[in-house]
Order: C-alpha cells, then sequence, then structure tokens
C-alpha cells in the first residue's frame, strides 16, 4: 500500500523469483560446500602427494571462484533488485529487523571474496600450511554467512515468540532455525559432490578422475541421505500451522513433495552411477544430467518452503499480497484503492461503471500479480478462474483465505472485490453475466372432475417436498430424482371420515412425461393416516423440453375396482442446480442439469481441499457412501459431517453475505419458492435463516455428536441474523426444519416475519407430516406442499380448483363443503378456518 506496483503480467506471478533465486541459491550452497570440498581435497593431494590431483583442486577453484563469486555475486544482486520491487513492505521490514545481522552477513561475505581471491591467486605463492588456512578462512566465512542468513530466512517462515516480543533474537533463532540449519549444511555438501563431478569428469588422468569422482558421488550419496533425515527433522519442527500446510493442507505442496522425493531418488540413483568406471565423455554428459537433477531437488525443496508460509511472505505479519495483516481491518472499511498510495488518478472519486475495469486492474496488481501471470508460466490466472462466472469469482473471492489457508483473504470493500471479479471474469476471461435460465414453457392443467352435489368422495394429494431437486448424472450423484406423493382419502358425509380399508390409491404421471413407466401405487402408512409412495420423477417431457411441475393424477379404488375418485397435483421435481456458475460447464439442456464438465471440476475441487481422489473414481461418486443424509436414508462415515453441512458450511463461507437471490436460488432451483409466501414477499431466508446461519444451526448439530471437521468449518462463519453462533440452535436437516406456528401462533395471521431458529422436534412435526388438532387430516391435504401454499401457480392450484373452484386453501374461508356435507359452524381442524 505504501509503495508502487511493478507491473507485471505475463512474467508475473514470482517467475523472476522462481528462475533467480532458485539459480542463485543451488549455486550459494555449492559456495559453502564447495569451500569445504577444495580445501579437502587439497589436503589430500598433498597427502597422497598427488599432482593431478592437485592441478584438479587449482582448476576446480578456477571454476568454483567463477561461478560462486562471479555469477552468485550477480545473481545476489539481483535477487535484491527483484525481491525490493515485488514485495517491498517484506522487503523493508527484513531490513529493519535484522540490520545488524545484514551487516554480519556482509562482512562475512567479504571475507568470503577476500579468501577466495588470495586462495585462487596466491596457489603458487605462499606455502601449504598458510594457503590451507586460508581455505578453511574461506570455508568459515561461508558458513558463518549460511548461519546468518538461515536465520533471517527461517524468520519468515517461523517467526515464534518474535509475533509477540519483535526481540532480535527471537526472530533469528526461530523454531525451524536448527534444523533448517543442518539440513541446508548437508543440501551444501550435496553440491559440493554435484558441482564436483562436472570438473572431475574432465580430469585427464584415469586413476585420479576414477577416484576423484567416487569422492564426489560419496559426498552426494551421504549428503543426499543426510538431507532426507535432515528434512524430516525440518518438517516435523515446523508450528502446527505450518506442518498442516506442508504435509496436509496444500494440495500444491503435495505435489513439490512428490518430486522432492523423486529428484531425490534419482540423485542418489545418478551419484551411484556415476561411480561407476565409465568413458570420460559419458561420465561428463551424466555429471551435467545429474547437476540438473540436483536442482530439480533443491528447486522443489524451496517451493515447499514458500508454500509453508503461505498465504504470508512473512508468517502471521505480511500476506503475499504485501500487505500488512495488521492493516487489514482499516484497508477492508476505507477501501483498498482509497489505501493505496499509488492508486490511478481516475479513481480518485471512487469506482465507476466508467472505471470499473481500471479499477479491477489495479486490484488484480495489488492483491493477485504477486502470486499469478496472466497467460505466463507461473501461476497462470485465467486457468485458473475460467469456470467462473462474475458471481462465481465473486464468491471464490468472498471465501478466499477462509477455508483454504493457502491464499490470503480479499483485502477491500465489496465493491471493490466486485470490481475485481468483474475484470478476472470479463475483461480477462470473457464470460458475459449468466442470464437466468429460460422459464419453463407449461401448460394449463385441468382440474379432475369433481361434484359438490353428488361425489361421495373427496381425494386429496400433496408431496412431501416442496421442490423434489437432485443432480446425478453418470459420474455423480449428490441427490437422487425423489419426491414422496401422499393422499388421503374421505368419504363426504355431514361426520367425514377417512377411507384407509379395502381401497387402493394410484398414481399416474402426465403421459407427456418422459419416462412413460411412471405409474404405481401408493402404500398404506395406517400410523400417519395416509397413502404414499416414494417416486423418482423427470423434470423433462419427450421432446426434451424442462417442466419442474408435472401433474400426477391420483386415482382411488374400491375393492372390486371400481373408481371413488381422482384428483391431480402437481409434483415438484428439478435438477435445475446452479453447480455450473462456479464449478465450470454449463446446464446440460434446457436450462437445467448437470453436465460431466460441471461434476469433474466439482469433484477435483473436492479432492484439492480434503486429499480425496474422487476425480480418480471408476463409476459413479455417491456423496452419501461418506455423508449421512436422513432423506436418502443414508449413514455415511460418523467422522464426517452430513451432507446438508458439508455443503451449506462450505458454500456458506464463500458466499457470505448475500440474500436469497445470490446465495440460495444461485444453487438450488428457480421455482422452488412459488407459493403465497413468495406472494407477500418471504425468501428462503425469512424461515431458513441468511446462508450463514443456515450453516451455523447444521454444522452446531454436527459439532455436537463429535464430528472433527464440524467445528473447524463453522470457525471460519460469522451468523448475521443472531449476534453470535451461541444464539442458534442446531438442527438435523430435513428433520428440524422452520415451524409454522412460529409465526403463525394459534393459527392466527403471523405478528413476526421470521421462522427461523425454532425446529420442528421430529420428523412427524414437519408441516408435510403433520396433521389437524382432531389428528386426522394432514396439513399439506388443505394446504399444499411445503413451498407451495395456495395460492401458488396454476399447476399447483390444480386440486383447490378441482374442489372449490378458488386457488385457496381446501375449506378456506368456511368453504366446508369439500368434506362436510353439511355447513359446518366451528373450526374443527383448527382455529382460524374463517368460522370464528
Amino acid at each position: 500500500m505504501e509503495y508502487p506496483i511493478w507491473h507485471l503480467t505475463t512474467l508475473g506471478g514470482g517467475f523472476w523469483i522462481a528462475v533467480i533465486a532458485t539459480l542463485h541459491v543451488y549455486v550459494a550452497h555449492f559456495a559453502v560446500g564447495g569451500g569445504l570440498f577444495l580445501v579437502l581435497t587439497e589436503r589430500a593431494a598433498y597427502k597422497s602427494d598427488n599432482i593431478h590431483l592437485l592441478e584438479y583442486a587449482r582448476k576446480h577453484t578456477r571454476f568454483f571462484l567463477l561461478l560462486t563469486m562471479a555469477f552468485g555475486g550477480v545473481s545476489g544482486v539481483a535477487i535484491w533488485l527483484t525481491v525490493a520491487l515485488l514485495a517491498p513492505e517484506a522487503t523493508i521490514t527484513l531490513i529493519h529487523q535484522f540490520v545488524f545481522g545484514w551487516a554480519a552477513e556482509w562482512v562475512c561475505f567479504l571475507g568470503e571474496i577476500l579468501a577466495l581471491i588470495i586462495y585462487y591467486y596466491a596457489w603458487d605463492r605462499m606455502d601449504r600450511r598458510d594457503h590451507m588456512i586460508v581455505g578453511w578462512l574461506y570455508f568459515l566465512f561461508g558458513w558463518l554467512s549460511l548461519f546468518l542468513i538461515n536465520g533471517i530466512i527461517g524468520f519468515m517462515l517461523t517467526p515464534g515468540q518474535w509475533l509477540e516480543t519483535r526481540s532480535f533474537w527471537d526472530g533469528f533463532f526461530n523454531p525451524s532455525f536448527w534444523p533448517s540449519l543442518v539440513f541446508r549444511s548437508f543440501f551444501s555438501a550435496v553440491c559440493a559432490g554435484l558441482f564436483g563431478f562436472v570438473t572431475a569428469t574432465r580430469i585427464p588422468d584415469e586413476p585420479t578422475r576414477l577416484h576423484t569422482v567416487r569422492v564426489c558421488s560419496a559426498w552426494t550419496v551421504l549428503g543426499v541421505l543426510a538431507v532426507f533425515l535432515s528434512g524430516w527433522w525440518y518438517v516435523a519442527a515446523m508450528p502446527p500451522e505450518q506442518y498442516e500446510m506442508i504435509v496436509y493442507k496444500s494440495n500444491r505442496v503435495a505435489h513439490f513433495m512428490q518430486y522432492f522425493w523423486i529428484f531425490g531418488t534419482a540423485t542418489l540413483i545418478g551419484g551411484l552411477l556415476l561411480a561407476l568406471k565409465t568413458p570420460k565423455a559419458l561420465s561428463f554428459t551424466m555429471a551435467l544430467v545429474v547437476l540438473l537433477v540436483g536442482q530439480g531437488l533443491f528447486g522443489s525443496f524451496e517451493f515447499i518452503r514458500e508454500a509453508g508460509r503461505k498465504p504470508y511472505l512473512i508468517w502471521d505479519t505480511i500476506y503475499s499480497s504485501s500487505i500488512l495483516k495488521a492493516h487489514v481491518p482499516v484497508i477492508d472499511q476505507n477501501g483498498a484503492i482509497a489505501s493505496a498510495k499509488w492508486a490511478p488518478p481516475e479513481l480518485a472519486d471512487g469506482i465507476t461503471e466508467a472505471n470499473v475495469k481500471v479499477a479491477g486492474e489495479f486490484l488484480f496488481q495489488l492483491e493477485c500479480s504477486a502470486c499469478h501471470s496472466v497467460h505466463g508460466p507461473m501461476n497462470e490466472i485465467t486457468k485458473r478462474t475460467v469456470q467462473y462466472d462474475v458471481n462465481g469469482m465473486d464468491a471464490f473471492l468472498t471465501g478466499m483465505g477462509k477455508l483454504n489457508k493457502y491464499m490470503p483473504p480479499f483485502i477491500g470493500t465489496p465493491e471493490e472485490r466486485m470490481a475485481l471479479a468483474r475484470y478476472i471474469a470479463e475483461d480477462l476471461n470473457g464470460h458475459a453475466p449468466a442470464a437466468a435460465p429460460p422459464a419453463p414453457e407449461m401448460a394449463e392443467p385441468a382440474s379432475a372432475p369433481f361434484d359438490p352435489e353428488t361425489s361421495e368422495y373427496t381425494l386429496v394429494g400433496w408431496c412431501s417436498r416442496g421442490m423434489g431437486f437432485f443432480s446425478q448424472n453418470d459420474k455423480w450423484t449428490l441427490l437422487p430424482p425423489m419426491n414422496v406423493i401422499r393422499a388421503q382419502l374421505v368419504r363426504r358425509d355431514p361426520s367425514p371420515e377417512r377411507v384407509m380399508d379395502d381401497v387402493t390409491i394410484t398414481y399416474a404421471i402426465e403421459p407427456d412425461q418422459a419416462d412413460q413407466a411412471l405409474t404405481g401405487t401408493l402404500e398404506l402408512n395406517a400410523d400417519a393416516g395416509r397413502f404414499e409412495a416414494r417416486v423418482a420423477i423427470p423434470p423433462y417431457v419427450k421432446d426434451g423440453a424442462y417442466n419442474p411441475l408435472p401433474l400426477v393424477t391420483l386415482t382411488a379404488r374400491d375393492g372390486s375396482g371400481a373408481v371413488l375418485a381422482t384428483a391431480r397435483l402437481a409434483a415438484p421435481t428439478s435438477d435445475q442446480m446452479g453447480c455450473f456458475n462456479c464449478h465450470s460447464g454449463q446446464w446440460k439442456q434446457d436450462g437445467s442439469g448437470v453436465t460431466t464438465a460441471t461434476v469433474e471440476n466439482i469433484l477435483a475441487t473436492h479432492d484439492r481441499m480434503n486429499s480425496t481422489r474422487l476425480a480418480e473414481t471408476k463409476g459413479e461418486v455417491r456423496c452419501i457412501t461418506c455423508h449421512d443424509d436422513p432423506i436418502q436414508s443414508a449413514e455415511g462415515n460418523a467422522d464426517k459431517p452430513n451432507l446438508s453441512a458439508a455443503i451449506h458450511g462450505v458454500h456458506a463461507i464463500y458466499m457470505a453475505g448475500r440474500g436469497a437471490e445470490s446465495s440460495c436460488l444461485k444453487c438450488h432451483p428457480q421455482s422452488t419458492l412459488r407459493g403465497q409466501h413468495e406472494a407477500v414477499g418471504f425468501t428462503c431466508t425469512d424461515c431458513h435463516g441468511m446462508i450463514e446461519d443456515l450453516a451455523v444451526s447444521l454444522l452446531k448439530a454436527e459439532q455436537a455428536r463429535g464430528v472433527p471437521g464440524a467445528g473447524r468449518i463453522m470457525a471460519r462463519i460469522t451468523p448475521r441474523t443472531l449476534p453470535n453462533k451461541e444464539a442458534i440452535n442446531p438442527r438435523k436437516p430435513w428433520i428440524n426444519e422452520p415451524d409454522c406456528l412460529t409465526c403463525h401462533k394459534d393459527f392466527a395471521a403471523p405478528d413476526v416475519d421470521s421462522a427461523f431458529n425454532t425446529w420442528t422436534k421430529d420428523a412427524d412435526s414437519l408441516f408435510a407430516a403433520r396433521r389437524d388438532e382432531m389428528d386426522a387430516m394432514h396439513c399439506g391435504a388443505c394446504h399444499g406442499s411445503p413451498h407451495a401454499i395456495y395460492p401458488a401457480t396454476p399447476r399447483d392450484n390444480v386440486l383447490p380448483l378441482q374442489y372449490m373452484d378458488e386457488a385457496r386453501p381446501l375449506g378456506a374461508g368456511g368453504n366446508c363443503t369439500v368434506c362436510h356435507k353439511d355447513p359446518m359452524e366451528y373450526p374443527a381442524h383448527h382455529p382460524g378456518m374463517g368460522l370464528e
């Protein structure tokens, strides 16, 4: 925020650091280990009186001088220049905190330069003893430089007590100091052996060449084995958060950990092969190959170490975007653009439609370009965001850094977050704003016959789910297509009675549905006083058009097969799940359905976040294999959150701060809410709570039953409806739902506008299963299916229109002749029926 931005696109994302630093640090470790290798080789030459070995030591010193002093010195300056431009805040913090440490290191580096120059240029001018002393001094200065730099580099990863004390010594002798020092010392020995191969394979004298190559092999092989052991100590010494990031949390670290073992094993094998007697030309080629493999070993280690401190440059102090963690609350309040001293002048008066692209591009440079390039080789941004439309990108930025700690949070206002989302989705990826799915064309329904004068029976029906949403294809089943059709048959009389004996009720889906076999019989549930059937209903007609409200014809027959009554009702079903908004792909057909591309992205995301391998599964992945789901009567793993808690918990992190239209209905079908409540302006959140509150209620129940991950997810969520998590009552999905009587106390008109946080106690208390005060008729029999309380859509209204010629709950306004042949004078089923 205090410094201008080095504007990089293609070669951004840490490209220059990756190129310059890995090469420089590889050579820098050689500068330490190679110094010891030189003096020991010279000593061995004197002891064996081997002039060929002594000549090799002299030539290797020249190679060593040119590589470590010339290339090492220039690349070291390049590192300082690059980090100062890319991460000025972190650079100035390191200088201020360790000014005396840097001064000491520069003294040691000057000692290295002088000692090495004297060592090489005075080779024939000094006696052996003095020359050897100079060689030992060079190694001492080199190792002390490593000692000092190691403390500062380790501080960036594990500052330890410095976070509280701000003490030089606490920062320098940080938790990873000693294991890192041992690891780097051994790696310096490996580098000495690897670079030694390059010159040793060129020795003209064959016995000396073979002996020296085998010495280099010993340095390499034993050094790599020591690196493996000290590397384990290094990782084990990490504080818990960094340890988890390296070992468990970061999918990227896992890849580089694999590379580390692959390159390490290849270096071992290469070192052993070079020890064999091979032709000079071949051994030199092999030496170059093994040297490059060693670079891969060291590069993978450096990437692991860098990844271990993500999302910070200096752990818990400065984010990778160079923003101080302590400044985040102020920047979130005032805005990133207003807080940046070098923001474009056209943004001085705020973000407008005219300058939103400029704002988005600047915010990308400010908060993203340190790690991500645009169409470049390092962390290319469009490949990672191509699946998102604007709203999906905004959701990702909202949750960034909360669940996956590898990335920092977006820092700034919601308006700035949307500007960045638009820049990435629209300008970089070329996504137009996603259009709402087209409204399905459904024919006006005709009601079944009913004559209030002559009909002897009333057949009523409803569905247990207001929208039987599902998501399924050949690779994946989140929820299968399923709804429960329920019915009651009433013999009309001055004192009506339910009919459950010697009667059969069948169902038939309207004949234009895609599957002609959707007919069957409702089974009697005597304890509940109803008939019911669980049916998988497709939301498509024969020509493939989307129809979320297919009509069902119910037919009641007596024991002889004679028809007693018929009725029609809508059986809501939909696979219009908006997963593709964030997970790639598109609608499968006609504004609904999930494609294989979307499913593959979801599975890959699950694998990345949870270290699973679902994307590699052959055949169908069923979520209930691991996650409980009461609606599917499925028991998953006891240590995993139930399906609803897991999905809503994770998505609440990314969709925080949004209303129903931008959260619930981005995922759930557009036709979910369509009854009386929608008509008066209610949305999903008025009953179920904002997505954050809904998630907390589900996760609290999972935490209470001991699910390990529930608390971790819930810790990232802040409630919105109530002041804290403690005030939210836990609930089990599909069982503990909003209770109608929270608002409609004593069945009267509501005096509150939210049913959130008062749940039904069990499945029998749900609206679709609850019965009246006579314990006879179900609420759904008169009022319709959940989410489609009469009056609703023309298709939902088909049943009340059959019996009353008006779209109201059956019996509303004192119209009791639906079942009662004589007028009623009191509300037998419940108060508020219009008879008071």
